[in-house]
Order: C-alpha cells, then sequence, then structure tokens
C-alpha cells in the first residue's frame, strides 16, 4: 500500500518543480537613475502609487500601478515619456546594456514592455510591448521603433500609435 503512493507523489512533486522553474521572476533595477526617473514621473502624474523597472528574460519593463484609471489624454501622454526615457541612450547603456545583457548575456536584445495596472485590479488596464530591430547604423545597437498595445479587453496585441504628433519625438 505504502508503495502505490510513492509511486503518484513522484509525478506531483515533478509536475511541482516544472511549475516553479515556469513562473517569471523579476530582478528590480535600482539606480540613481532610476529614482530620479521615478520621481519625476510622480510628480508629472500624481495618480501613480508605484513604479518597478526591472527585468526578466526576454524582457526590461516599467511597471506602474495607479490608483484609478487614467484618461485616454493621461495614458498617451505616460506611455510617451516612458517609450522616450526607455530608448533613451542612458537607459539603454545602463539598464539594457548594463544589467540585463550582463545578467542575461545570451538572451540578446530584450523587448521593451510598459504595463499600467490600476490598484486594487489584477487585470493590467495597459500593457504596451516593442521587440528590438535590427540596426543599420554602424553601432549595432537595437531599435525600438514599433510599439503594441493590449487592453484588458482585447484578445490579441494591436500597434499602438501616438494620436498627436506633437507628443510623439
Amino acid at each position: 500500500m505504502i508503495r502505490n503512493k510513492t509511486y503518484w507523489m513522484v509525478p506531483v512533486f515533478i509536475g511541482l518543480i516544472i511549475f516553479l522553474m515556469g513562473c517569471t521572476s523579476y530582478s528590480n533595477v535600482s539606480s540613481a537613475l532610476i529614482k530620479e526617473y521615478k520621481q519625476n514621473i510622480k510628480q508629472e502624474f500624481p495618480n501613480i502609487r508605484e513604479t518597478k523597472i526591472r527585468y526578466s528574460t526576454p524582457r526590461v519593463e516599467i511597471a506602474y500601478i495607479v490608483e484609478k484609471q487614467l484618461g485616454e489624454n493621461e495614458v498617451e501622454r505616460l506611455f510617451v515619456q516612458t517609450r522616450d526615457f526607455m530608448t533613451s541612450p542612458s537607459f539603454q547603456n545602463e539598464v539594457v546594456n548594463g544589467e540585463y545583457k550582463d545578467e542575461n548575456p545570451s538572451w540578446g536584445d530584450p523587448e521593451l514592455a510598459i504595463t499600467l495596472t490600476v490598484r486594487g485590479n489584477d487585470v493590467t488596464a495597459y500593457q504596451f510591448t516593442c521587440k528590438p530591430m535590427e540596426s543599420d547604423s554602424d553601432t549595432g545597437a537595437a531599435e525600438y521603433t514599433e510599439w503594441y498595445v493590449q487592453t484588458a479587453g482585447d484578445s490579441e496585441s494591436r500597434p499602438y500609435s501616438v494620436s498627436n504628433n506633437e507628443h510623439d519625438k
């Protein structure tokens, strides 16, 4: 009787190990550059309760938790400011080429993601993503130009562009 119990425990144990290996764990990023950005974005958008800047293969992400749903104009402004920060040479050098690639040298260039979650909800209201594209420049640095958005009601992501060109740098 004890022998039969042992046989069913082995697949359960193996399944548990596989499940735990599949869970994503993030590494948080903290530096003077990051702290300054968090302070500036909090002043610009007082509804932001928490900002996490983190990475996990194959993604570098800025995740915002807001007190209440933002209007479309605020979402667009937050996206533009975050996109500009994530694609800036200082962020790329320090976070992408520094911390991320130092820890994950074989993964190559990560996708960038911006998530916006309303506090108290388990569902992300917006998730913006951008996969790196090969660059034709001499530096060979990846370019992040084609962004996609998925909202809580969408079954899949769609291309995202800023509607007001004066925001788009």
